[in-house]
């Protein structure tokens, strides 16, 4: 499956596009945190420059495209996406900088400061992916929930496909973690006008 040549794309977001709601940074960073923010505001200040230095080394990017569901193979497919006519694959990722200046604050024995940026950067990433899934529902119109392999009845191994398939710059493991951490793939079906609504069984009679 899928030996047909496809057309590949990749867009350089605003990082604007990455910015994520701080309250779910920190409910992400543990109760624990949250109410040590609440007792020193001082601290609100802080994160804000540490917010600032990881808003300024994150590398966006999205490498995508749009095919048609039946060029790809029936493991790829979600069962929920019963009835959508084509899919749009993406790889989304911030970079391997942000990575590193995690690591770096865990290395140096800052550990707090390392834990903030690191739900920091797990909610950016994610905001990324909430701007660019807005577009292209806006282009596509009706279309499935957003999937992502490791969930639901899609092994997460399937993440080398994607990735080789939108020939993205980024390593998978074996095991099917990708590298740099702050990466996702991610999958939208499509519906033809009213196919949405039929259920996966009607589709099976129709077969």
């Amino acid at each position: 499956m899928c030996q047909r040549k496809v057309e590949i794309q990749k867009c350089f977001p605003d990082k604007g596009e990455c910015l994520p709601d701080k309250k779910i940074v920190f409910v992400r960073a543990k109760a624990k945190y949250s109410k040590e923010i609440r007792e020193y505001p001082e601290l609100m200040q802080r994160f804000n420059e540490i917010f600032l230095k990881a808003l300024q080394i994150i590398e966006p990017q999205v490498y995508y495209t749009t095919v048609p569901i039946d060029i790809l193979p029936e493991k790829l497919i979600p069962s929920v996406f019963c009835g959508a006519k084509k899919i749009t694959l993406f790889v989304s990722t911030l970079g391997s900088r942000i990575d590193s200046m995690i690591a770096d604050l865990f290395d140096c024995g800052k550990t707090f400061d390392g834990f903030i940026v690191d739900a920091w950067a797990s909610e950016a990433l994610e905001a990324l992916n909430e701007s660019f899934d807005g577009k292209l529902r806006k282009k596509f119109g009706k279309g499935t929930m957003r999937f992502s392999p490791g969930y639901g009845d899609i092994d997460i191994r399937m993440n080398r496909f994607i990735v080789k398939l939108l020939n993205a710059d980024v390593e998978v493991l074996d095991s099917g973690v990708m590298l740099p951490r702050k990466t996702t793939t991610c999958m939208i079906g499509w519906y033809e006008i009213g196919e949405e609504s039929k259920t996966k069984e009607a589709y099976d009679k129709e077969k």
